[in-house]
């Protein structure tokens, strides 16, 4: 009798046993925090939204059919040797400036003809190829100025006419095809005493409305040997670069020039070398009869 009670006790508390794991199975399916409402995670690749790069804004081209000198290479010729020698040029101006700073420098040379006014436009034409740079040539050779001959722009009105008075800067400064290169030239060579006038209060104050309006100007200058201009002309600009043109130009010479521009307490950058090759002298010779 008494295993009979013991077994029947042990089944009682085996279905007891089973009745509650019943009842926590139906509880956990109801209850919030339950296996059953575990949420089911299913991958997929996630879409990434890639944008499209952005579109290269290639530098525009000088317009081919610009009617300038042949000299002017950087423009008629601009896959030559040479124009890619004013483009190092360019390069390595831009590398002796401070960036970001308005720059404006004197081209000379020791004596006439040795490529100065060649060297000014093409270095000018180059600059204008950087697109955010707006480029201003020159001409201050009051006396046998040559950047319109060069450009083949009308004479006036020039820079003479506008230290007399008879012309604003706005009317003597000439757009050109390239947008953004500007040319002033000399003017009418009718001025009794040109250094005088380059030596005026009135264009000291032509200067800071130039550097204010332009990043980079370039200025033609008579040769050093020839007058005194250069002087007055230099001490207006961030620094001088000298043109010597090689195989002609005694050394001699040059240091003499170098020497008269450091008594003047100027910012000689350096020199560039012109007419090296014969092609480069080919281009240098046809600048025309008052070129230098």
């Amino acid at each position: 009798m008494a295993r009979i009670a013991d077994a029947l006790k042990k089944a009682e508390a085996e279905r007891r046993v089973k009745a509650r794991l019943s009842g926590l199975t139906a509880d956990t399916a109801k209850s919030p925090r339950g296996i059953a409402e575990l949420p089911s995670f299913q991958w997929a690749p996630k879409k990434i939204d890639i944008a499209p790069p952005p579109a290269v804004v290639e530098s525009t081209s000088p317009p081919v059919d610009w009617d300038v000198h042949p000299s002017l290479v950087t423009m008629t010729d601009r896959g030559s040797t040479v124009a890619e020698q004013y483009r190092a040029a360019r390069t390595w101006l831009l590398s002796r400036l401070t960036p970001g700073q308005r720059s404006c420098l004197a081209i000379t040379s020791s004596v006439p003809r040795e490529g100065k006014s060649v060297t000014t436009a093409n270095l000018a034409i180059a600059m204008a190829e950087v697109r955010h740079l707006q480029v201003l040539a020159i001409d201050c050779d009051l006396r046998q100025g040559s950047l319109g001959k060069l450009f083949k722009l009308p004479a006036v009105p020039g820079l003479t006419e506008v230290l007399t008075g008879r012309a604003s800067l706005d009317e003597a400064v000439r757009r050109t095809p390239i947008g953004n290169l500007s040319v002033v030239t000399a003017g009418l060579a009718d001025h009794p005493n040109p250094t005088e006038l380059l030596s005026s209060t009135q264009t000291s104050r032509l200067f800071d409305e130039i550097r204010a309006r332009f990043h980079f100007v370039l200025v033609d200058t008579p040769a050093v040997q020839r007058v005194s201009d250069v002087g007055v002309i230099g001490s207006l600009c961030t620094g001088v670069v000298m043109v010597v043109r090689m195989h002609e130009t005694a050394a001699h010479v040059v240091r003499q020039s170098l020497r008269c521009l450091q008594s003047n307490n100027l910012n000689i950058l350096g020199c560039i070398a012109a007419a090296c090759r014969p092609d480069v002298d080919r281009y240098a010779d046809t600048a025309g009869d008052r070129e230098e």
